[in-house]
């Protein structure tokens, strides 16, 4: 029976990752491949999410640097990388679905209530559990179950999810909306900085401190950052985020995300 045990525990986080890989592949091929009749605007649309880079070579400095600082295995970083830009999307996909059809089907939303608050409410359940997922197979595979790996492989992850989605929003602008893609993706580009990187490593460290002894912060604490994951995403999806409260949410999330930073920072693993 421990044999048993041992071997699915070994296993399953494989077969898991894989399937989360496979589907995301054909999600994200399947997004571009279809340019509805416009091939000749993949010039201008690779120019345009070039500008991606704007925000992607300070957050790689970033990451680097956390690495380097917790001697973080190269397995780790690459495997956040490859499930990050794959399996997070299809994972969270997968979310997107079930809470759709939990809204439509069973609860009967009304169009406004959707209108309003659907993204609100599914953007943080099936985003963040989609990617806390995604981090913890990558942990469980490499058997790095520590909050420095949790961090580290927070930000990776979020940030490859943050990048397909904006090269997504980029692409339906252009070849479904006939949209030229340039104000989408400088408006993306305004909110990297402080977006589902900092959402994931808050949901990462969170999770590892609930589900392992020993961490150095307590359960309560792994609640509080999960909580904290949803919650920041959440005002950043909802209604609420308009005037004043757009300077204030972004001013939140750093502030969390240097919090969490500095938790993870103090503690001797």
């Amino acid at each position: 029976m421990k044999e048993k045990f041992q071997t699915c525990r070994t296993y399953i986080p494989i077969i898991l990752a894989t399937i989360g890989f496979v589907n995301g592949c054909k999600i994200i091929f399947g997004e571009f491949g279809k340019p509805n009749g416009m091939e000749a605007k993949y010039p201008l649309f690779f120019l345009t999410i070039s500008l991606v880079a704007i925000y992607l070579i300070p957050l790689l400095v970033l990451t680097y640097y956390l690495a380097k600082r917790y001697n973080i295995s190269k397995q780790v970083i690459g495997l956040s990388w490859l499930l990050g830009l794959t399996s997070s999307i299809s994972f969270s996909e997968l979310g997107h679905t079930a809470i759709g059809y939990f809204l439509l089907e069973i609860v009967k939303a009304s169009n406004n209530f959707l209108n309003d608050w659907g993204a609100a409410i599914s953007g943080p359940l099936a985003e963040e559990i989609g990617k806390g997922l995604t981090v913890l197979l990558v942990l469980l595979i490499c058997r790095k179950m520590t909050l420095k790996n949790a961090l580290v492989s927070g930000v990776i992850v979020g940030l490859g999810f943050q990048i397909v989605e904006d090269i997504t929003f980029v692409f339906r602008d252009m070849f479904m909306n006939k949209l030229d893609g340039f104000e989408t993706i400088l408006e993306r580009v305004g909110q990297a900085g402080w977006a589902h990187w900092v959402f994931t490593l808050l949901f990462a460290i969170g999770l590892v401190a609930l589900l392992t002894k020993n961490t150095g912060i307590s359960k309560a604490q792994g609640v509080f950052w999960i909580g904290a994951s949803f919650g920041i995403h959440f005002l950043f999806n909802s209604p609420f985020n308009t005037g004043i409260f757009q300077t204030v949410f972004p001013m939140l999330s750093i502030f969390l995300g240097l919090l969490a930073y500095q938790t993870v920072e103090k503690l001797s693993e």
